[in-house]
């Protein structure tokens, strides 16, 4: 490589001291190549005293062909540290079987199928309306019913005949085991446990309340 590189420079017309230092460029560019190789260092000398002879001719293309396809010592040091360090594999870890506890059981060829499971929402619960002159059992139905003094005509309205009772005096709105009341500005009041509720409360939740005063009728709230 040195000879190439000094006919090179003399081709141009510079020889002399640039020979020299093109020489000396190519022993110490396989010098490199064979540390980085890892080759032990006497073969990096052996490849610089090659170069600045006449055989340093056909050293570029027998190391060309040599590195294509030599298996490199770092190559096998570098799988031997992979495969050590437990490496990505590409079939991987076989799969774990998928647990069928808590499955419901399936039938059998012929068998019977099993029950549909059972619904877990609350039953609806029945409030009743009590005082010492009526008692008033709530529809169960999810629903607004409107009270009222007037007769009922449909199955949304709740009568009440007293004449402390408006027409309408108040909503009952019935949702699962939930019951509310909204007042809709009568002049007797609605009242829940004592305090008054106004028409600019909205809807309340009386479902935990123990008393209910509407107009003039004091009515217990009871469950079943």
């Amino acid at each position: 490589m040195g000879v190439e590189i000094a006919a090179l420079l003399g081709f141009f017309g510079v020889t002399g001291f640039f020979a020299a230092v093109g020489a000396v460029l190519a022993g110490w560019m396989a010098w490199r190549i064979c540390e980085k190789a890892g080759f032990p260092g006497w073969m990096g000398l052996g490849a610089t005293l090659l170069i600045l002879t006449g055989v340093g001719a056909i050293i570029p293309f027998v190391l060309l062909w040599v590195f294509a396809y030599m298996r490199w010592p770092r190559d096998d040091e570098f799988a031997a540290g992979h495969a050590g360090a437990g490496g990505w594999s590409p079939a991987g870890p076989p799969a774990a079987p998928v647990s069928a506890r808590g499955l419901p059981p399936v039938a059998g060829p012929g068998g019977a199928l099993p029950p549909p499971p059972r619904s877990l929402s609350a039953p609806a619960a029945r409030f009743r309306l009590v005082s010492d002159r009526m008692s008033i059992d709530v529809p169960t139905m999810d629903g607004a019913y409107l009270v009222t003094a007037a007769p009922a005509t449909t199955a949304q309205e709740l009568s009440i005949a007293d004449p402390s009772i408006g027409t309408p005096h108040a909503r009952l709105m019935v949702a699962g085991a939930r019951l509310g009341l909204e007042d809709l500005g009568s002049a007797g009041g609605s009242f829940v446990d004592g305090a008054r509720l106004l028409p600019e409360h909205g809807p309340r939740d009386i479902s935990t309340a123990q008393t209910l005063r509407l107009g003039a009728l004091e009515f217990r709230l009871e469950r079943s």
